[in-house]
């Protein structure tokens, strides 16, 4: 059956058996989330020793087949609360969080749920079915057949209706659908929880409402949909199952939006008839602080759920009451059933070869980006080899070459350098949902990104090192050649692992001024001492090790110098005739360039290790978190 027929037939059944291939797939029960006395502290930024709490004691409940808004002023606490629940933040964290009144697991919880963040960053240059079927290989398993994920990826696009830009590519997307699309890649492994934060912002008032539409949609799978949001209108509150609402790390109201008029009217805060309850709430607890304590008071901070009874009567129900639902004893209420499928789905060699397909097909359809690094480098090597044209074998010129050594090596330092500084924290920023989500593990995102951009590296790095090479009338020596251009790839790939470092510690402002700033000295150092013979001070050899552009320069140094036969001298005289001798008035006699080239390596190595553990930290907001958090509690007790 044609593909197109299929999707026909397909969007026929799709209100009747919604997602009948994914529940048959990934069959996911129900959860519900509850917390109780619920505190978060954090260690005040401006201050250094005070502590402040965001959230102070708060309690509620938010059930599964329910679409719940998280409500509040600026600084509330909603984004808190949110991260919290959803595991993205637990260092400060006091209280208890339960799952169908059990408690929490973070690495078994963290399969369950899925965290849409407030920018829909998708991967760019993948159209949509593309972006869904990689989504499917990740998070389905292996063993998952490919004509099954098909299956669910068509009944996902459908439900979402996806169907008219099935073949359009990420770029070209509404920010309606692209945030359709960023829910649908989640929604491939049937999570029974999906957090979404402010889903409605920068979306016009169509895009809300399609937006709210397949919330309910994905409510009515008995899905758990928690979403933050500032002040919605009257036609959009009214579409949540359940409200919560908080003032100063306070919940000030919880319970359905028909049930809010009353509420205040029974709090002796009346709602006018020209005002929405949202925006009413909202501005009576700014602009009166006792106003908080009162409707704290009455809704005890989220233990009394407030609801309508038959459309008249006001009901106060006790949140933690008897209608919790069942508690599973099956293992699959974790969507787990072993260690490995707590982890990943797949293999970290699965993920590696799915996201290398997926970078490649990326990578090729990015033309301007691969027709630039491909023009810099056929123009920079035109240039520096014709500033030094034929100056390789010239015994008068000799000098000229150390020029020539180091215009290779800055050449190398600066391309390799800034591009990750500049690019890195990007390609992290769209990673980082995913990764949170557990797409895939942290390794095999960093293999792909290290080897994905190889090929194309080299390819051109050979290419500038021909140009220079040739142009320079080095000695034509295969295995002088092999090495030159082994030492400037390795330079290249060096200076890239440090533009890696840079890039996972700073932001892309940060990062262009601390690159700039580091390759300055690294670049003084490499030029140190030429000319001084073996006159280099003790401690300025152990300074010049921190330069692996110093190694560079040495290693090109020897590879074009030593075991060289005499230059040709056109003069009366070329001291320098003899390259042997400018190497020893170099400092540099002796000097094995293949030992330069490990070392070379060595920095390498440790560059990209450090950018690993940089990353590492800058993504596991658990991690950073618990840092901070214990660094601050000891400096308090011994204060």
């Amino acid at each position: 059956m044609h593909k197109n027929e299929i999707m026909e037939k397909q969007v026929a059944l799709r209100y009747n058996q919604p997602l009948q291939q994914l529940n048959r797939i990934a069959k996911r029960p129900p959860v519900d989330i509850e917390f109780q006395d619920l505190t978060y502290s954090v260690r005040d930024s401006y201050t250094g020793s005070d502590w402040r709490q965001l959230l102070k004691s708060i309690n509620g409940k938010f059930r599964s087949g329910e679409l719940t808004a998280i409500m509040g002023p600026s600084g509330a606490g909603k984004s808190t609360l949110l991260n919290i629940l959803a595991g993205y933040v637990t260092a400060g964290v006091k209280g208890s969080i339960k799952i169908n009144d059990r408690p929490r697991t973070m690495k078994v919880f963290k399969k369950m749920c899925a965290y849409i963040m407030q920018e829909d960053i998708v991967q760019p240059r993948l159209t949509v079915k593309e972006a869904m079927m990689y989504a499917a290989k990740l998070k389905l398993g292996s063993e998952i057949r490919q004509c099954e994920r098909e299956a669910v990826v068509l009944e996902v696009i459908q439900l979402l209706g996806l169907e008219k830009c099935y073949e359009t590519r990420s770029e070209f997307l509404s920010g309606g659908q692209r945030k359709r699309l960023s829910v649908a890649l989640e929604l491939v492994n049937n999570p029974p929880v999906i957090f979404l934060d402010e889903p409605t912002s920068g979306l016009d008032n169509f895009a809300i409402k399609q937006c709210m539409e397949l919330l309910h949609k994905i409510t009515q799978l008995d899905r758990t949909v928690i979403c933050t949001i500032h002040q919605p209108p009257a036609s959009l509150f009214q579409n949540f199952d359940q409200v919560y609402v908080l003032a100063n790390g306070y919940c000030v109201y919880n319970g359905s939006p028909a049930s809010l008029v009353p509420f205040l009217a029974r709090a002796n805060f009346p709602c006018p008839s020209t005002y929405t309850p949202a925006d009413y709430i909202i501005e009576i607890v700014q602009s009166n602080p006792d106003t908080i304590s009162s409707l704290n008071n009455i809704i005890q901070n989220g233990k009394i759920n407030m609801m309508i009874k038959d459309k008249k009567e006001l009901v106060m129900s006790s949140v933690f009451g008897s209608d919790i639902c069942e508690i599973y004893n099956d293992p699959i209420q974790t969507g787990c059933n072993n260690d490995q499928d707590i982890l990943f789905p797949v293999s970290v060699w699965s993920q590696l070869a799915i996201l290398l397909s997926r970078t490649f097909l990326q990578m090729r359809r990015n033309h301007s980006v691969i027709t630039i690094q491909v023009l810099h480098h056929f123009a920079s090597g035109i240039l520096i080899g014709t500033i030094f044209f034929q100056l390789g074998n010239d015994a008068s010129q000799t000098l000229s070459m150390f020029k020539y050594i180091l215009s290779v090596n800055v050449f190398f330092m600066y391309t390799y350098v800034m591009v990750p500084v500049l690019i890195f924290p990007l390609e992290v920023k769209l990673m980082e949902r995913e990764y949170f989500n557990r797409w895939y593990s942290l390794k095999a995102y960093y293999f792909c990104f290290t080897l994905a951009s190889l090929p194309l590296m080299i390819l051109c790095s050979v290419m500038f090192l021909t140009l220079v090479y040739i142009l320079s009338d080095q000695p034509m020596d295969m295995n002088r050649f092999l090495w030159f251009s082994a030492m400037g790839i390795s330079v290249g790939l060096t200076s890239q692992g440090l533009g890696y470092l840079i890039g996972s510690f700073f932001n892309i402002t940060n990062g262009s001024v601390v690159g700039s700033s580091a390759l300055a000295p690294l670049l003084a150092l490499a030029c140190y001492g030429m000319g001084y013979k073996s006159g280099i001070e003790p401690f300025m050899k152990v300074i010049m090790c921190f330069s692996y552009l110093r190694f560079g320069v040495v290693g090109f140094s020897a590879t074009l110098f030593s075991k060289r036969e005499p230059l040709n001298c056109n003069d009366l005289y070329c001291h320098y005739r003899n390259p042997e001798l400018l190497l020893k008035d170099m400092g540099m006699q002796g000097e094995d360039y293949k030992m330069q080239f490990y070392i070379i390596l060595g920095y390498m190595l440790l560059f990209r290790v450090l950018a690993y553990c940089g990353l590492k930290y800058r993504l596991t907001s658990e991690l950073s978190n618990k840092i901070v958090y214990f660094a601050a509690k000891i400096v308090r007790q011994k204060e």
